[in-house]
């Protein structure tokens, strides 16, 4: 039988529309599913670093380990170096980088920070030696040298970690949690020793 005579006959129209419809309704079936994958799938944003040859890797919720150090760094070199004519403006630089939820106690822990730093003419300057994350807590440990010298002269030298809760929320880091203490990083390794240690003591 020609192709021609069927397509010709009205049951050969009937049936190549059928098919046609099928074609159409399994074609929008499938857009519909692309597009709600596209809409769900997590993207990586990939940026190039400062640093020759390295890049990072930022998604909607969470960032690669590196992204998360060269942040701690920086977070921790701009509140280790501090002067009674750069508080303020440190102060400023921090403002935005701060979650919701911690911005007010973190403003008012920084003012009073900075009102003691320009009333007792204290200039605080850190050195990093070790950047530390851990991935189960967010957190990023910056641990390295301080020095704070008083306006009579007097020095002071010691060990000195900034303890950072970074997340990441559409794509931009923020700062939800922030501590600064003498010592090495109080990691969860750590915090539990100590609290074995403190009841072999009972």
């Amino acid at each position: 039988m020609k192709l021609s005579a069927v397509m010709g006959s009205w049951r050969g129209a009937q049936a190549t529309a059928r098919l046609l419809m099928v074609f159409c309704v399994s074609e929008s079936v499938a857009i519909v599913a692309l597009s709600y994958v596209l809409l769900k799938v997590d993207r990586t944003v990939v940026l190039d670093a400062p640093e020759q040859g390295r890049t990072y890797e930022v998604s909607q919720a969470s960032a690669s380990r590196d992204y998360l150090e060269t942040w701690g760094y920086y977070l921790a070199h701009l509140l280790g170096n501090v002067t009674p004519d750069s508080v303020g403006f440190i102060k400023e630089r921090l403002a935005p980088l701060f979650c919701p939820s911690v911005y007010r106690e973190a403003m008012v822990a920084l003012s009073d920070q900075a009102a003691t730093i320009q009333r007792e003419r204290i200039s605080i300057s850190f050195e990093p030696r070790s950047v530390l994350v851990e991935e189960e807590t967010h957190k990023v440990f910056v641990n390295g040298q301080a020095v704070s010298r008083a306006v009579m002269g007097g020095e002071t030298r010691y060990q000195r970690t900034f303890e950072f809760m970074i997340d990441v929320k559409d794509y931009r880091m923020q700062v939800c949690g922030l501590a600064a203490y003498e010592g090495g990083p109080r990691t969860l390794k750590v915090l539990a020793d100590l609290k074995l240690h403190e009841k072999s003591k009972e």
